[in-house]
């Protein structure tokens, strides 16, 4: 019986998403900001490292006080929605010292540069402290502190590359309604609601046709994100024995907020215990502020791969970003980046994915209520096709396309 790539790939890629990427994306999601009331005309520019002039990617832009920001895109630049009576802007990126500049009569486009930090975090010596007791708090911390129910308005967006060109984009603007479970904190009522969005992809073949493109997950998934768990081994106390932590922190007198940093390293060569990551705590209230992670490159061998019938897929990197925020004293996931890379041969012939997605929340909803039934939405914004009333793309607080990822985004879109 002969087997397509369309049906062999939907197999590979539906099983990988399961394994390791399925809950996480859409709504791989996001950053956060009260309703901006009578907003101002958007902040854009660019975000630069000031030695070496090089963009400073995902650097976040928040008003100080206030639940809202953006995020810089992979070359540095941004846009920003500023609420009426803004003062100032709070700039920061890891590894670089904060920056922080006045609203008013601001040029535009704005140039940031941010200074690299000129301290190196210094190694906890009290005895006292170990990396996983403080993991173990942070993680009771983070959960006991995040705001429920949560309603969030969000940005998702994600591209997927088919042999190094992008052959499906989408984005949208999603409600989230998210409601703890005391009795199962891993598995929080989810409810979403797609108020705007489009998408657009290559058109292949009828072998290599939609399903031989790898699809994200259904958006109500963002809400795994509301645990700082989800996906997350080496912040899983049972999972402790499989890796090394070695804890850092900030020095006295450094520019920023005092923070500790654990810095994980796989033991194992298991499948699901193969990244490295960096989670920095506030050293205050001992909650999670931010986690990185990725496959080093000397483990990627050991990621997941599928044979079937003369059909090899491999995952080749997985990497995953949350940012954590704070607002009247709770806690909620605020941005969210994710990708992962495969690479899938047929009959000797190699195909390469790469699949991207960002969620930005650009405000939250006061008083969140239950989204009505018939206003859920469970499916993929593929599913949807094109469906939005205005540019909301160009507006700020979102994650600003490249000018490569707009050229595409006009080369795919639908109905135009």
């Amino acid at each position: 019986m002969k087997i397509h790539l369309s049906l062999v790939l939907l197999r590979s890629v539906s099983y990988v998403l399961l394994r390791s990427v399925s809950y996480m994306l859409l709504a791989s999601l996001l950053l956060a900001t009260a309703a901006l009331a009578q907003p101002t005309a958007p902040l854009s520019g660019t975000v630069i490292d000031a030695r070496t002039q090089l963009p400073v990617p995902f650097a976040t832009l928040a008003v100080p006080g206030r639940p809202g920001g953006t995020v810089s895109n992979i070359e540095g630049s941004f846009r920003l929605e500023l609420p009426a009576g803004t003062d100032s802007v709070r700039v920061q990126a890891l590894g670089y010292a904060p920056l922080t500049l006045a609203a008013r009569a601001l040029p535009m486009p704005l140039i940031l540069r941010l200074q690299p930090q000129s301290y190196t975090l210094q190694e906890v010596v009290v005895t006292a402290l170990k990396p996983d007791a403080l993991l173990r708090q942070a993680v009771r911390n983070t959960t006991a502190r995040l705001a429920s129910p949560l309603g969030l308005q969000a940005y998702y967006r994600e591209f997927t590359n088919y042999n190094g060109q992008v052959a499906k984009f989408a984005d949208a603007l999603v409600d989230y309604y998210i409601e703890g479970n005391p009795r199962r904190p891993r598995s929080p009522q989810v409810q979403a609601r797609v108020q705007q969005s489009r998408a657009g992809q290559l058109a292949l073949s009828k072998q290599d046709a939609a399903a031989a493109i790898p699809n994200p997950v259904s958006v109500d998934k963002i809400g795994a994100f509301y645990d700082p768990l989800y996906h997350n081994p080496f912040l899983d106390s049972t999972k402790f024995k499989l890796y090394t932590y070695v804890l850092l922190e900030t020095p006295a007198g450094a520019a920023e907020a005092p923070y500790y940093e654990v810095r994980c390293t796989p033991a194992t060569h298991e499948q699901d215990h193969l990244r490295q990551a960096i989670v920095r705590i506030d050293r205050r209230t001992l909650t999670i502020q931010h986690i990185e992670s990725e496959v080093p490159k000397n483990l990627q061998q050991y990621l997941f791969g599928l044979s079937l019938f003369g059909t090899k897929a491999q995952l080749t990197q997985y990497r995953q970003r949350t940012d954590y925020r704070e607002h009247n004293g709770r806690l909620y996931p605020s941005f969210v980046r994710f990708e992962y890379f495969m690479d899938v041969t047929k009959d000797g012939v190699l195909t390469r994915y790469a699949f991207t997605s960002d969620m930005l929340v650009r405000s939250l909803l006061n008083n969140p209520a239950p989204i009505p039934r018939k206003e859920q939405y469970d499916g993929t914004l593929y599913q949807r096709g094109t469906s939005y009333q205005r540019p909301y793309w160009n507006e700020g607080n979102v994650v600003a396309a490249t000018a490569a990822e707009e050229a595409a985004i006009k080369a795919l879109e639908t109905g135009k």
